[in-house]
């Protein structure tokens, strides 16, 4: 008995050691990644007028600089590509915990799945485990299941996972290179495509998950609470829009936060030439709807 305690006393000291071993790929790996806005926001150096915050369809086609050029007011990209409106509800409460509040958010709708299932748009957990080392990106993970709180806290392996054992520096791929200003719109476009235009006029809320729902109420209610306008955008897809989504979003926001449509009558958003693909604008089509998108802004700060 004597013999297996002392066994296992050297056994935990020595994983003891092992373990703690792993303190620099927890702090080294934040280093390491490019996209820094997650970081900025921690760090308290994104206080902005106007903030840009959604998936792909907000970094893509949204160029927050010139928006800042063309009204004069500062704004920043803060935009995840396959994020969710869980995650948008993060970065919002992580945005406002450190940083000053802006006046303006703009977020574009995911129509028509940003309340229902998709595999193309998920809580991008893999960009909070670069930073780890920061206990509310370590709290966040615990609040969301994917960590014990108590082992997190003891054991640097529980705290972090294999991202964080890449060590080497991390580069912008073509679809992904972020500009000063947070945006990334993309210059090309992407090969393969149907362009097929798509008519879709349908929307069940039976569809519907309800932390998605949940979540996007907690955005309007924050907003709402701390004075900042919400702005929900609808931007051009190579498809019509669906009046039955803008009634489902029109009910659950109550007046609280305005909804921008893109004006359908611009012939640009027909041209297949200004689109990445059927989701996405490229970079000559991104600009023409910033720019719309200005004027609009011109008359709401």
């Amino acid at each position: 008995m004597k013999k297996f305690v002392l066994n296992l006393l050297l056994f935990g000291i020595v994983f003891f050691i092992y373990d703690k071993a792993f303190i620099v790929f927890k702090n080294l790996s934040a280093d390491k990644e490019v996209d820094k806005r997650l970081e900025f926001l921690l760090n308290g150096k994104i206080n902005k007028d106007i903030i840009v915050m959604g998936s792909s369809r907000g970094a893509d086609n949204i160029i927050a600089g010139q928006i800042e050029k063309e009204i004069g007011k500062t704004a920043y990209n803060i935009s995840y590509p396959a994020s969710n409106v869980e995650f948008h509800e993060f970065l919002l409460r992580t945005l406002l915990k450190f940083n000053k509040p802006p006046k303006m958010i703009l977020m574009p709708l995911d129509e028509p799945v940003e309340f229902i299932p998709t595999n193309t748009q998920v809580f991008r957990d893999e960009r909070l485990y670069p930073l780890v080392k920061y206990d509310y990106i370590n709290q966040e993970l615990v609040d969301r299941g994917e960590k014990n709180a108590l082992l997190s806290q003891l054991f640097v392996l529980h705290r972090i996972n294999k991202t964080n054992l890449n060590l080497r520096q991390k580069k912008f791929t073509p679809e992904d290179t972020i500009m000063p200003c947070g945006s990334m719109p993309i210059s090309f476009q992407k090969p393969g495509r149907k362009w097929i235009y798509e008519i879709n006029y349908t929307y069940s809320t039976a569809n519907e998950v309800q932390r998605k729902v949940e979540a996007f109420k907690k955005i309007v209610a924050t907003c709402k609470k701390r004075h900042i306008k919400l702005v929900l955008l609808t931007v051009p897809n190579y498809k019509n829009l669906n009046p039955a989504f803008e009634n489902r979003v029109r009910k659950l926001v109550n007046n609280d936060a305005v909804i921008y449509q893109y004006n359908t009558q611009n012939p640009i958003y027909l041209d297949k030439s200004y689109f990445y693909d059927e989701n996405h604008l490229n970079k000559k089509g991104a600009v023409i709807f910033t720019h719309e998108l200005a004027d609009y802004l011109k008359s709401r700060i």
